[in-house]
């Protein structure tokens, strides 16, 4: 094994296609696409392309704007093509590289979406949920392999797999022995391998918090699927009850421009202007922390807090932000539903919150602030649960495959499947219309020419 791996060193070339911007402020997706590339550098020739990059950034790999005939030209030569989101939409030459492709499911984009679309008029809802719907479908026929990032999820984009008929005998001719690491695999998101230091109070500086203050940050933005309200009640019931708990919203301004606030964002703003307490004990950064700066802010803080609500979005998640708590030695408190509200709860990280439940809000802030030993407790747990989520560790699974990975041997199968199925869809919607149009003897007609053609 040794050997054929220090072959491969250096000749195979992997390409990482982000689609969000690149640069000294980043969010989720563009963070991972950077960290798993870096991980990926030691042993392969890499290249990060994306929409927008910033040459500001330094790091061990190529950074390539997402130019067509720039992006087609090198595709065509990489050994390994990592993709997420719509990149087949975008780029759609990648459906016939001959490169192995590789599609990062770890964002769950059908949950998100109709967490955020409540207010959008049904009728479009319904078909932009029908268009990212299709988005997926084709991404789970065209690429050869898939990550996620936690056996939740794993579950999860199993059903659309088998769906797709991925799971079937060219790939496992042995039943027996299917292993499910062969065709998806838990890659988590990770923190980074080395301890953040802190340059300078940057948190209590910026928001004229006391030094001697007890903080909650908000790491990350305020998106549709999370719950601010609730903390906002509680850190405004723990105020009245003068034991003062300061709570910050690190990202209210996401780094990609054509991301809109969200609504929810809105009303935490909202909130905490109506009940007093914006720049008393309620604080938002109304900017982006650059990714290389976001330590100071994290260490000086004292807990780190999500909340969402009970939906499908909560269940197949995975926090990205409770990862900068854990690097960070930080003791959590988390609303339940999450794979990371489990290991919380799990490993004793801090506390797991009922949905929308000020009162235990109230409680565990008040518990983490007054209770020393807890929350030191807390802390040291924090530190040894981190080491397991270290880039160099999450990212093995996928440093295995790029060594090793072939095309699937069911790729032409399951792509032709696909384009049979949505032929048979766009047959359906022939025969309606003309149906509608002329009545049966058109019908008959349409049906004679489309069929005869599609089963060809």
């Amino acid at each position: 094994m040794a050997a054929s791996k220090n072959m491969a060193v250096g000749n195979r070339k992997v390409l990482v296609i982000c689609n969000e911007m690149i640069g000294r402020r980043l969010a989720g997706t563009a963070i991972r696409s950077i960290e798993m590339a870096r991980a990926l550098s030691a042993a392969f020739d890499v290249t990060v392309a994306a929409p927008t990059i910033d040459a500001g950034l330094e790091v061990p790999f190529r950074l390539l704007n997402a130019v067509k005939d720039q992006l087609q030209a090198i595709a065509s030569v990489s050994d390994l093509i990592i993709i997420q989101g719509d990149a087949l939409v975008r780029y759609p030459f990648l459906k016939k590289v001959k490169g192995v492709l590789v599609a990062d499911m770890y964002c769950p984009i059908p949950l998100e979406y109709h967490q955020m679309t409540d207010d959008v008029q049904q009728d479009l809802r319904l078909a932009m949920g029908a268009r990212i719907a299709h988005t997926m479908a084709e991404q789970v026929a065209y690429a050869d392999y898939f990550l996620c990032a936690s056996e939740k999820q794993r579950d999860f984009w199993l059903g659309p797999l088998a769906v797709a008929g991925r799971i079937n005998a060219l790939r496992w001719p042995r039943a027996l022995h299917a292993s499910i690491d062969e065709l998806i695999s838990v890659v988590p998101f990770g923190l980074p391998d080395g301890e953040p230091v802190k340059a300078c109070r940057a948190l209590r500086l910026r928001f004229g918090i006391p030094e001697d203050a007890f903080v909650a940050i908000w790491g990350g933005g305020v998106y549709q699927w999370f719950d601010p309200l609730t903390i906002i009640l509680a850190i405004g019931q723990l105020a009245e009850q003068d034991i003062p708990v300061h709570l910050v919203f690190m990202g209210i301004k996401h780094p990609n421009p054509t991301i809109v606030q969200h609504d929810r964002c809105a009303e935490a703003i909202a909130m905490a202007d109506r009940l007093g307490l914006t720049g008393k004990v309620v604080h938002f950064n109304y900017d982006w922390i650059e990714y290389g700066e976001r330590q100071d802010y994290f260490l000086d803080a004292d807990v780190g807090v999500s909340a969402h609500y009970d939906n499908l979005e909560t269940r197949f998640s995975f926090r990205t932000r409770m990862l900068d708590y854990l690097w960070c030695g930080l003791p959590i408190i988390s609303t339940r539903g999450d794979v990371f509200a489990d290991e919380i709860q799990s490993e004793n990280l801090g506390a797991v919150i009922d949905y929308e439940d000020v009162n235990g809000w109230i409680e565990a802030l008040g518990r983490m602030k007054r209770d020393k030993d807890f929350f030191m407790e807390c802390r040291g747990r924090v530190r040894a649960v981190a080491n397991r989520y270290r880039w160099s560790v999450v990212v093995q699974p996928l440093v295995e495959l790029a060594y090793s990975a072939v095309p699937a041997k069911d790729r032409v199968y399951a792509r032709k499947l696909f384009r049979r199925q949505r032929n048979l869809t766009h047959l359906i919607q022939r025969i309606r219309h003309a149906y509608t149009r002329g009545g049966i003897a058109l019908l008959s007609h349409a049906i004679s020419r489309r069929l005869g053609w599609t089963l060809k």
